[in-house]
Protein backbone atom coordinates (compact mmCIF):
# COMPACT_ATOMS: atom_id res chain seq x y z
CA UNK A 1 0.00 0.00 0.00
CA UNK A 2 1.47 3.30 -1.39
CA UNK A 3 2.49 5.46 1.70
CA UNK A 4 0.66 8.39 0.56
CA UNK A 5 -2.64 6.33 1.70
CA UNK A 6 -1.85 6.14 5.22
CA UNK A 7 -2.09 10.72 5.77
CA UNK A 8 -5.89 9.94 4.12
CA UNK A 9 -6.75 6.80 6.57
CA UNK A 10 -5.85 8.20 9.78
CA UNK A 11 -7.03 12.04 8.83
CA UNK A 12 -10.41 9.98 8.30
CA UNK A 13 -10.80 8.13 10.82
CA UNK A 14 -10.04 11.42 13.31
CA UNK A 15 -12.65 13.60 11.71
CA UNK A 16 -15.12 10.17 11.36
CA UNK A 17 -14.86 9.98 15.14
CA UNK A 18 -14.78 13.86 16.04
CA UNK A 19 -17.96 13.99 13.93
CA UNK A 20 -19.87 11.15 15.45
CA UNK A 21 -18.86 12.09 19.13
CA UNK A 22 -20.33 15.96 17.88
CA UNK A 23 -23.39 14.46 16.85
CA UNK A 24 -24.15 12.61 19.74
CA UNK A 25 -23.67 15.47 22.11
CA UNK A 26 -25.35 17.59 19.85
CA UNK A 27 -28.70 15.33 19.11
CA UNK A 28 -29.07 13.41 22.36
CA UNK A 29 -32.18 14.42 24.60
CA UNK A 30 -31.37 16.77 27.02
CA UNK A 31 -31.06 20.48 28.41
CA UNK A 32 -27.14 20.02 29.92
CA UNK A 33 -25.33 23.06 27.35
CA UNK A 34 -21.76 21.99 28.41
CA UNK A 35 -23.01 18.92 26.22
CA UNK A 36 -24.05 21.17 23.13
CA UNK A 37 -20.61 22.84 23.22
CA UNK A 38 -18.88 19.63 23.53
CA UNK A 39 -20.63 19.09 20.70
CA UNK A 40 -19.52 21.94 18.73
CA UNK A 41 -15.75 21.71 19.79
CA UNK A 42 -16.14 18.35 17.75
CA UNK A 43 -17.40 19.36 15.07
CA UNK A 44 -15.02 21.75 14.62
CA UNK A 45 -12.09 19.61 15.21
CA UNK A 46 -13.88 17.71 12.70
CA UNK A 47 -13.72 20.52 9.99
CA UNK A 48 -9.93 21.33 11.31
CA UNK A 49 -9.21 17.56 10.60
CA UNK A 50 -10.02 17.45 6.87
CA UNK A 51 -8.79 20.62 6.22
CA UNK A 52 -5.51 20.10 7.18
CA UNK A 53 -5.84 17.15 5.25
CA UNK A 54 -6.51 19.08 1.93
CA UNK A 55 -3.82 21.64 2.78
CA UNK A 56 -0.77 19.39 2.60
CA UNK A 57 1.74 20.57 0.52
CA UNK A 58 0.97 17.73 -1.77
CA UNK A 59 -2.62 18.58 -1.56
CA UNK A 60 -3.29 22.44 -1.46
CA UNK A 61 -3.19 22.72 -5.27
CA UNK A 62 -5.27 20.44 -6.24
CA UNK A 63 -7.87 21.70 -3.46
CA UNK A 64 -7.07 25.16 -2.72
CA UNK A 65 -10.73 25.92 -1.54
CA UNK A 66 -9.71 25.03 2.18
CA UNK A 67 -6.93 27.45 2.24
CA UNK A 68 -6.93 30.32 5.08
CA UNK A 69 -10.39 28.81 6.25
CA UNK A 70 -8.32 27.47 9.28
CA UNK A 71 -7.42 30.80 10.77
CA UNK A 72 -10.88 32.42 11.39
CA UNK A 73 -11.68 28.54 13.05
CA UNK A 74 -8.71 29.58 16.03
CA UNK A 75 -10.21 32.34 17.30
CA UNK A 76 -13.26 30.22 18.40
CA UNK A 77 -11.00 27.67 20.37
CA UNK A 78 -10.35 29.63 23.10
CA UNK A 79 -13.78 30.82 23.73
CA UNK A 80 -15.02 27.23 22.95
CA UNK A 81 -12.42 25.94 25.89
CA UNK A 82 -13.60 28.42 28.12
CA UNK A 83 -17.16 27.68 27.64
CA UNK A 84 -16.56 24.31 28.17
CA UNK A 85 -15.42 24.91 31.27
CA UNK A 86 -17.56 27.75 32.46
CA UNK A 87 -21.04 25.45 32.16
CA UNK A 88 -19.07 22.56 33.14
CA UNK A 89 -18.78 24.86 36.34
CA UNK A 90 -22.32 25.69 35.87
CA UNK A 91 -24.40 22.83 35.19
CA UNK A 92 -27.92 24.15 35.49
CA UNK A 93 -27.12 27.66 33.98
CA UNK A 94 -29.32 28.31 31.00
CA UNK A 95 -27.67 29.47 28.08
CA UNK A 96 -26.46 32.86 27.76
CA UNK A 97 -26.75 34.71 24.98
CA UNK A 98 -24.02 37.15 25.56
CA UNK A 99 -21.65 34.38 25.37
CA UNK A 100 -21.74 34.52 21.70
CA UNK A 101 -20.35 37.95 21.67
CA UNK A 102 -16.76 36.12 22.45
CA UNK A 103 -16.93 34.57 18.68
CA UNK A 104 -16.81 37.94 17.11
CA UNK A 105 -12.94 38.28 16.53
CA UNK A 106 -14.33 34.84 14.58
CA UNK A 107 -16.84 36.74 12.29
CA UNK A 108 -14.27 40.08 11.83
CA UNK A 109 -11.58 37.53 10.37
CA UNK A 110 -14.39 35.38 8.21
CA UNK A 111 -15.40 38.92 6.90
CA UNK A 112 -11.66 40.02 6.15
CA UNK A 113 -11.01 36.86 4.34
CA UNK A 114 -14.35 37.02 2.13
CA UNK A 115 -12.62 38.22 -0.49
CA UNK A 116 -10.17 35.41 -0.96
CA UNK A 117 -13.34 32.62 -0.36
CA UNK A 118 -15.16 34.38 -2.94
CA UNK A 119 -12.50 34.48 -5.72
CA UNK A 120 -12.14 31.75 -8.01
CA UNK A 121 -10.43 28.85 -7.77
CA UNK A 122 -7.25 30.12 -10.47
CA UNK A 123 -7.11 33.08 -8.44
CA UNK A 124 -6.17 31.08 -5.42
CA UNK A 125 -4.05 28.29 -6.81
CA UNK A 126 -2.22 32.09 -8.21
CA UNK A 127 -1.71 33.42 -4.17
CA UNK A 128 -0.90 30.22 -3.17
CA UNK A 129 2.44 29.61 -5.52
CA UNK A 130 2.85 33.36 -5.01
CA UNK A 131 3.36 31.99 -0.93
CA UNK A 132 5.75 29.46 -2.07
CA UNK A 133 7.96 31.78 -4.35
CA UNK A 134 8.25 34.35 -0.85
CA UNK A 135 9.13 31.16 0.90
CA UNK A 136 6.88 32.43 3.74
CA UNK A 137 3.49 31.36 4.55
CA UNK A 138 2.29 34.05 6.34
CA UNK A 139 2.91 36.04 2.78
CA UNK A 140 -0.24 37.54 1.63
CA UNK A 141 -1.85 40.28 -0.72
CA UNK A 142 -3.26 43.41 0.74
CA UNK A 143 -6.27 43.00 -1.75
CA UNK A 144 -7.70 39.96 -0.02
CA UNK A 145 -6.67 40.49 3.80
CA UNK A 146 -6.52 43.56 5.89
CA UNK A 147 -3.83 42.60 8.79
CA UNK A 148 -0.65 40.73 8.26
CA UNK A 149 -1.85 37.50 9.81
CA UNK A 150 1.32 37.62 12.27
CA UNK A 151 -1.42 40.48 14.25
CA UNK A 152 -4.34 37.98 13.95
CA UNK A 153 -1.30 35.50 15.66
CA UNK A 154 -0.73 38.10 18.40
CA UNK A 155 -4.20 38.27 19.19
CA UNK A 156 -5.07 34.92 19.21
CA UNK A 157 -2.06 34.38 21.65
CA UNK A 158 -3.89 37.23 23.96
CA UNK A 159 -7.41 35.27 23.83
CA UNK A 160 -5.49 32.52 24.48
CA UNK A 161 -3.54 33.94 27.90
CA UNK A 162 -7.21 35.26 29.04
CA UNK A 163 -9.18 33.04 28.62
CA UNK A 164 -6.59 30.35 30.45
CA UNK A 165 -6.86 32.73 33.35
CA UNK A 166 -10.71 32.53 33.22
CA UNK A 167 -10.49 28.77 33.06
CA UNK A 168 -8.36 28.41 35.93
CA UNK A 169 -10.22 30.87 37.96
CA UNK A 170 -13.22 29.06 37.66
CA UNK A 171 -12.02 25.88 38.65
CA UNK A 172 -10.17 27.21 41.59
CA UNK A 173 -13.54 28.53 43.07
CA UNK A 174 -15.35 25.45 42.01
CA UNK A 175 -12.58 23.39 43.54
CA UNK A 176 -13.31 25.12 46.44
CA UNK A 177 -17.04 24.43 46.86
CA UNK A 178 -17.36 21.83 49.99
CA UNK A 179 -20.78 20.81 47.66
CA UNK A 180 -18.48 19.59 44.40
CA UNK A 181 -15.64 17.82 46.53
CA UNK A 182 -17.48 14.21 45.66
CA UNK A 183 -16.79 15.11 41.75
CA UNK A 184 -13.19 15.25 42.40
CA UNK A 185 -13.16 12.09 44.76
CA UNK A 186 -13.80 10.55 41.89
CA UNK A 187 -10.63 11.05 39.79
CA UNK A 188 -11.89 10.79 36.47
CA UNK A 189 -13.41 14.03 36.47
CA UNK A 190 -10.50 16.13 38.21
CA UNK A 191 -8.16 14.36 35.61
CA UNK A 192 -9.90 15.65 32.73
CA UNK A 193 -10.15 19.05 33.69
CA UNK A 194 -6.29 18.63 34.89
CA UNK A 195 -5.37 17.91 31.46
CA UNK A 196 -7.93 20.15 29.49
CA UNK A 197 -5.38 23.03 31.47
CA UNK A 198 -2.25 21.10 30.75
CA UNK A 199 -3.32 21.38 27.07
CA UNK A 200 -4.14 24.73 27.14
CA UNK A 201 -0.84 25.90 28.69
CA UNK A 202 1.46 23.63 26.53
CA UNK A 203 -0.57 26.06 23.46
CA UNK A 204 0.49 29.17 24.94
CA UNK A 205 3.86 28.51 25.56
CA UNK A 206 4.29 26.97 22.07
CA UNK A 207 2.36 29.95 20.15
CA UNK A 208 4.74 32.48 22.00
CA UNK A 209 7.81 30.32 21.81
CA UNK A 210 6.73 29.20 17.73
CA UNK A 211 5.99 32.95 16.39
CA UNK A 212 7.11 35.26 18.98
CA UNK A 213 10.39 34.34 20.48
CA UNK A 214 12.08 32.47 17.94
CA UNK A 215 9.69 33.16 14.78
CA UNK A 216 9.75 29.48 13.11
CA UNK A 217 6.31 29.99 12.74
CA UNK A 218 6.54 31.84 9.43
CA UNK A 219 8.57 29.07 7.63
CA UNK A 220 6.38 26.39 8.91
CA UNK A 221 2.46 25.26 7.76
CA UNK A 222 0.31 22.75 9.30
CA UNK A 223 1.88 21.30 11.53
CA UNK A 224 2.15 24.54 13.65
CA UNK A 225 -1.35 24.08 14.09
CA UNK A 226 -1.21 20.32 15.19
CA UNK A 227 -0.83 21.54 19.16
CA UNK A 228 -3.61 24.23 18.55
CA UNK A 229 -5.60 21.31 18.82
CA UNK A 230 -4.38 18.66 20.63
CA UNK A 231 -6.91 19.44 23.86
CA UNK A 232 -9.48 18.48 21.47
CA UNK A 233 -7.85 15.22 20.34
CA UNK A 234 -7.43 14.42 24.55
CA UNK A 235 -11.38 15.56 25.18
CA UNK A 236 -11.91 12.40 21.98
CA UNK A 237 -9.56 10.25 23.81
CA UNK A 238 -10.92 10.60 27.51
CA UNK A 239 -14.62 10.18 26.41
CA UNK A 240 -12.95 7.01 24.36
CA UNK A 241 -11.76 5.47 27.51
CA UNK A 242 -14.95 6.81 29.55
CA UNK A 243 -17.56 5.62 27.13
CA UNK A 244 -20.25 5.83 29.72
CA UNK A 245 -19.88 9.48 30.01
CA UNK A 246 -21.21 10.26 26.00
CA UNK A 247 -24.28 9.67 27.54
CA UNK A 248 -25.72 12.42 28.31
CA UNK A 249 -27.68 11.79 31.19
CA UNK A 250 -24.26 9.76 32.66
CA UNK A 251 -22.84 12.77 32.25
CA UNK A 252 -25.32 15.11 33.96
CA UNK A 253 -25.25 12.93 36.93
CA UNK A 254 -21.68 13.38 37.08
CA UNK A 255 -22.53 17.21 37.21
CA UNK A 256 -26.00 17.30 39.03
CA UNK A 257 -25.55 14.42 41.44
CA UNK A 258 -23.87 16.73 43.80
CA UNK A 259 -26.97 18.27 44.74
CA UNK A 260 -28.84 14.88 45.61
CA UNK A 261 -25.75 13.76 47.28
CA UNK A 262 -25.22 16.71 49.52
CA UNK A 263 -28.32 17.32 50.01
CA UNK A 264 -28.14 17.80 53.99
CA UNK A 265 -30.71 18.64 56.44
CA UNK A 266 -31.14 22.29 57.91
CA UNK A 267 -28.29 23.82 60.07
CA UNK A 268 -30.78 23.40 62.67
CA UNK A 269 -33.20 21.03 62.68
CA UNK A 270 -36.43 22.00 64.43
CA UNK A 271 -39.49 19.17 65.24
CA UNK A 272 -41.69 21.02 62.79
CA UNK A 273 -38.39 20.17 60.12
CA UNK A 274 -38.44 16.69 61.06
CA UNK A 275 -42.42 16.24 60.93
CA UNK A 276 -42.35 18.71 57.29
CA UNK A 277 -39.60 16.71 55.76
CA UNK A 278 -41.20 12.82 57.03
CA UNK A 279 -44.56 14.09 55.90
CA UNK A 280 -42.68 14.81 52.05
CA UNK A 281 -41.17 11.60 52.30
CA UNK A 282 -43.80 9.52 52.86
CA UNK A 283 -46.38 11.79 49.44
CA UNK A 284 -42.86 10.90 47.90
CA UNK A 285 -43.39 6.93 48.35
CA UNK A 286 -47.34 7.17 47.67
CA UNK A 287 -46.63 9.01 44.28
CA UNK A 288 -44.26 6.30 43.27
CA UNK A 289 -46.57 3.88 44.38
CA UNK A 290 -49.33 5.22 42.79
CA UNK A 291 -48.11 5.90 39.57
CA UNK A 292 -45.19 3.72 38.84
CA UNK A 293 -43.40 7.40 37.66
CA UNK A 294 -39.87 5.71 38.20
CA UNK A 295 -40.49 3.92 34.96
CA UNK A 296 -39.65 7.57 33.57
CA UNK A 297 -36.12 7.15 32.46
CA UNK A 298 -35.89 11.29 32.11
CA UNK A 299 -37.09 11.49 36.14
CA UNK A 300 -35.22 13.83 38.11
CA UNK A 301 -35.84 15.90 41.47
CA UNK A 302 -36.08 18.55 39.09
CA UNK A 303 -38.96 16.80 37.30
CA UNK A 304 -40.57 14.77 40.21
CA UNK A 305 -41.15 18.94 41.78
CA UNK A 306 -42.64 20.09 38.80
CA UNK A 307 -45.16 16.90 38.67
CA UNK A 308 -45.86 17.42 42.70
CA UNK A 309 -45.21 20.61 43.10
CA UNK A 310 -42.88 20.37 45.98
CA UNK A 311 -38.98 22.09 45.48
CA UNK A 312 -37.28 19.78 44.49
CA UNK A 313 -34.15 20.60 47.24
CA UNK A 314 -36.86 19.66 49.74
CA UNK A 315 -37.28 16.21 47.42
CA UNK A 316 -33.80 15.36 48.24
CA UNK A 317 -33.33 16.43 51.60
CA UNK A 318 -36.48 14.94 52.88
CA UNK A 319 -35.64 10.89 51.27
CA UNK A 320 -31.99 11.92 52.33
CA UNK A 321 -33.25 12.71 56.23
CA UNK A 322 -35.62 9.41 55.94
CA UNK A 323 -34.00 6.81 54.16
CA UNK A 324 -30.31 8.14 54.22
CA UNK A 325 -30.03 7.62 50.50
CA UNK A 326 -29.69 10.12 47.76
CA UNK A 327 -32.71 10.79 45.12
CA UNK A 328 -31.05 8.93 42.69
CA UNK A 329 -30.09 5.98 45.04
CA UNK A 330 -33.47 6.21 45.98
CA UNK A 331 -35.01 5.90 42.56
CA UNK A 332 -33.02 3.24 41.13
CA UNK A 333 -33.70 1.33 44.25
CA UNK A 334 -37.69 1.69 42.92
CA UNK A 335 -36.48 0.56 39.99
CA UNK A 336 -34.12 -2.52 41.10
CA UNK A 337 -37.85 -3.80 42.91
CA UNK A 338 -39.64 -3.23 40.23
CA UNK A 339 -37.21 -5.85 38.13
CA UNK A 340 -36.81 -8.12 40.90
CA UNK A 341 -40.51 -8.54 40.31
CA UNK A 342 -40.84 -9.02 36.67
CA UNK A 343 -37.75 -11.41 36.72
CA UNK A 344 -39.70 -13.57 39.21
CA UNK A 345 -42.93 -13.39 37.48
CA UNK A 346 -44.32 -17.04 35.91
CA UNK A 347 -45.37 -14.68 32.95
CA UNK A 348 -41.53 -13.50 32.46
CA UNK A 349 -40.61 -13.98 28.84
CA UNK A 350 -37.43 -15.60 29.42
CA UNK A 351 -36.54 -14.62 25.47
CA UNK A 352 -36.21 -10.70 27.21
CA UNK A 353 -32.80 -9.49 28.12
CA UNK A 354 -31.94 -8.42 31.49
CA UNK A 355 -31.04 -5.21 29.44
CA UNK A 356 -34.31 -4.79 27.85
CA UNK A 357 -35.88 -5.61 31.10
CA UNK A 358 -34.18 -2.55 32.54
CA UNK A 359 -34.33 -0.47 29.98
CA UNK A 360 -38.32 -0.99 30.69
CA UNK A 361 -37.61 -0.58 34.54
CA UNK A 362 -36.22 3.08 33.75
CA UNK A 363 -32.63 3.12 33.41
CA UNK A 364 -31.39 5.13 30.72
CA UNK A 365 -29.11 2.95 29.67
CA UNK A 366 -26.94 0.14 30.35
CA UNK A 367 -23.76 1.44 32.24
CA UNK A 368 -26.24 3.27 34.33
CA UNK A 369 -28.39 0.32 35.14
CA UNK A 370 -24.95 -2.24 36.62
CA UNK A 371 -23.38 0.50 38.06
CA UNK A 372 -27.16 0.96 40.12
CA UNK A 373 -27.47 -2.84 40.39
CA UNK A 374 -23.84 -3.57 41.48
CA UNK A 375 -24.24 -0.53 44.44
CA UNK A 376 -27.58 -1.57 45.64
CA UNK A 377 -26.56 -5.45 45.55
CA UNK A 378 -23.22 -5.50 46.00
CA UNK A 379 -22.91 -7.97 42.35
CA UNK A 380 -24.16 -7.75 39.15
CA UNK A 381 -27.73 -8.87 37.82
CA UNK A 382 -26.59 -12.39 36.33
CA UNK A 383 -24.88 -13.28 39.34
CA UNK A 384 -28.02 -12.02 41.51
CA UNK A 385 -30.85 -13.75 39.56
CA UNK A 386 -28.60 -16.38 39.54
CA UNK A 387 -28.77 -17.36 43.04
CA UNK A 388 -31.93 -16.95 43.45
CA UNK A 389 -33.49 -18.83 40.50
Amino acid sequence: MSNNIWPLYFFSLVSSLCVLFGLNFLLRKGKLIVAKVLAVQFLVLAYLVVAAYFLLPENIIETPYFFRTLAPLFYTLPPLNFLFIWYLFHPNAKLKWTHFLLFIPFLLQTIENLPFYLSSKAVKIQEIKWMHTQGDYFAYSPQFMWFDPIIHIYAKLVMYVIFYIAMVYYYLIFRRKKENQILFQRGMFHFWIIGILVFRLSTVFYIWYTFIFTGQGKASFISTDYLLIAEFVFNLFFLAINPKLLDVRILAEQLRGTEEEFAAKPAVMTEQDEERLKELAAKIEDYFRSTEVFLNSQLSAELLGSLTGHPHRQIGQAVKYVHNISFRDYLNNYRIQYLEKRMLDPKYDAKSSIETLAESAGFGSRQSFYTAFRKAKGCTPKEYFSQIN
